[in-house]
C-alpha cells in the first residue's frame, strides 16, 4: 500500500469526506506513516523516508528516534516497527534493529537475514515467547517468516511447510492456532510457527485473517469473506470491493475493520464480518487511497496514511475511562481457553478485572506481579471485555485494553 500520488489527486489534498466524524486526525505533522506500535506509554511511528518518530503525549507532538539506525543520503529507510516486552524492533532496508531504551538508540540484530530494498522485515508479531518478523518477498528470496526467542540474538526459520513461492502478508493468533495470510492461501500452525499446514479450502491470496464472534473472517483477492465452520467453507461478505490486490484486516472492539487500498478506504462490520459499510468519516480524500496498517492500543484503533494518523475509539460502554496502565499489555486479544497478561515492574501485586459491555464485572485475577501471567477463561461467556488494572491500594485503576472471548 505505497501509492504514487498523481498531480490531479493533490488538488483534493485539503478536502475531507463529508460524513459523520468516525475517525479523528491527530494533526501529527507526520507523513507516509507505514507502521506503528507503543511501548512504555509512548507511541512510535515509522515515517518514510524520515525514519522513526516517538510521541509521549498521545500523538500531539513527535520527535525523531533514529540514533543508530542506518542512513542513506540523509534518509532513514525504515519500513516497520514492533515490540516484544520492553524491546522495540525496527525493520529497515538494511536489516532489523533493536532498541532496549525506548527508542533512544538502536543496534543491529539482523544476523544473516536478507536485507535489501525489496526483501525486508515488513511486520512484527509477538506470540508466546517468540517474536515473528514477516518479510516481503518470496520464501525463495529470503522472505517469509523468521522468529526469535531471544530478542533477535538468533533467528530461526518460521515458515516450514510453506512453498518456495509463498509471500506472507500477515499473522494472527486465534485461540491456540496461528494463521498466516499468504499469496497462495491460508496456513495454520498449532506449534507457534514451527510448522505450517495449508488450509485446503483456500487457494487464493489472503491478506489477513481475523476472528469475529464465532466466525473466521478474511480479506482476500475476492474481497471480504467469512466462515461459520472454522474455515471448512467460505461465504462472500457484502459491502466491500470484490477484487483486491492488497489490504488489511483487524478484529477490534467486537467489530471487523478492513482497508481496501486504492479503492474507497475503510470498511467496518458490526455483524461478525457478514456485511460491511464504508467507515471513512473524518479521513481526507487523499488519505483514503494511501492508508497503511491498523494498530490497536487500549481503547484506540490507529491507522497511518500519507498525510496523517487517524484514530477511532472503542465503543464499549458503562466502564470508567481510566488512563492507560503503563506498559501493561495483553495477548492474544482474541482467545478461546486463555490469554496472557504482562505486567510491568514497580507496581506491586495488582488485580486484573474484566468488565462486559454492560459494565458488569465478569472476571477477576488477583496478585499479579511483574511479568507474564496466564489468565484462564473459566466460565467466561463469549463476548468482548474491557480490561482494567486495580492497584495494590484497591483504588488506583489503569485501562489495559480489550479482549474477545470466542
Amino acid at each position: 500500500m505505497r501509492p504514487v500520488l498523481s498531480a490531479p489527486l493533490f488538488l483534493f489534498a485539503l478536502l475531507a469526506v463529508h460524513s459523520p466524524a468516525q475517525w479523528t486526525a491527530l494533526s501529527s505533522g507526520q507523513q507516509q506513516i507505514r507502521s506503528m506500535t507503543s511501548q512504555g506509554g509512548a507511541l512510535f511511528a515509522v515515517t518514510f523516508p524520515t525514519g522513526m518518530k516517538k510521541s509521549t503525549n498521545g500523538g500531539s507532538t513527535w520527535t525523531a528516534a533514529n540514533t543508530g539506525l542506518p542512513q542513506n543520503g540523509g534518509n532513514y529507510f525504515v519500513e516497520s516497527v514492533g515490540r516484544k516486552g520492553s524491546s522495540l524492533f525496527a525493520g529497515t532496508q538494511s536489516g532489523i534493529y533493536r532498541s532496549d531504551n525506548g527508542g533512544a538508540s538502536w543496534s543491529s540484530v539482523n544476523g544473516s537475514l536478507t536485507a535489501t530494498n525489496q526483501v525486508y522485515a515488513n511486520k512484527f508479531f509477538a506470540f508466546g515467547n517468540d517474536l515473528f518478523a514477516v518479510f516481503t518477498g518470496q520464501v525463495s528470496q529470503g522472505g517469509g517468516i523468521w522468529k526469535t526467542d531471544n530478542l533477535g540474538s538468533t533467528w530461526n526459520v518460521g515458515h516450514s511447510g510453506m512453498g518456495a513461492n509463498t509471500i506472507v502478508y500477515h499473522l494472527t493468533q486465534i485461540g491456540s492456532l496461528l494463521y498466516a495470510g499468504t499469496n497462495t492461501g491460508i496456513y495454520t500452525s498449532a506449534n507457534n510457527g514451527l510448522n505450517w499446514t495449508a488450509m485446503p479450502s483456500v487457494n487464493y491470496a489472503v491478506f489477513g485473517v481475523a476472528a469475529a464472534g464465532n466466525n473466521l473472517v478474511i480479506l482476500s483477492t475476492f474481497g471480504a469473506r467469512y466462515s461459520t465452520n472454522n474455515g471448512a467453507t467460505w461465504n462472500n461478505a457484502t459491502g466491500t470491493p470484490n477484487s483486491l490486490a492488497d489490504g488489511e484486516i483487524i478484529g477490534y472492539d467486537g467489530k471487523v475493520f478492513v482497508i481496501a487500498p486504492d479503492q474507497t478506504g475503510i470498511y467496518r462490520s458490526i455483524d461478525n464480518g457478514v456485511t460491511y459499510a464504508a467507515y471513512n468519516g473524518g479521513v481526507s480524500v487523499i488519505d483514503l487511497v494511501s492508508l497503511e496498517e491498523f494498530f490497536a492500543d487500549g481503547n484506540l484503533l490507529y491507522v497511518g496514511s500519507f498525510m496523517d494518523i487517524y484514530t477511532t475509539a472503542g465503543s464499549t460502554v458503562s466502564v470508567a475511562d481510566e488512563a492507560p496502565a503503563p506498559t501493561a499489555y495483553l495477548y492474544p486479544t482474541v482467545f478461546e481457553e486463555s490469554f496472557t497478561a504482562v505486567m510491568p515492574e514497580g507496581q506491586g501485586a495488582v488485580t486484573l478485572v474484566l468488565y462486559d459491555t454492560q459494565g458488569r464485572e465478569a472476571l477477576r485475577a488477583e496478585g499479579l506481579g511483574a511479568g507474564e501471567h496466564r489468565i484462564e477463561r473459566g466460565g467466561l461467556k463469549a463476548g468482548t471485555y474491557r480490561c482494567v488494572v486495580v492497584g495494590p491500594d484497591g483504588v488506583r485503576k489503569g485501562r489495559v485494553g480489550t479482549v474477545i472471548a470466542r
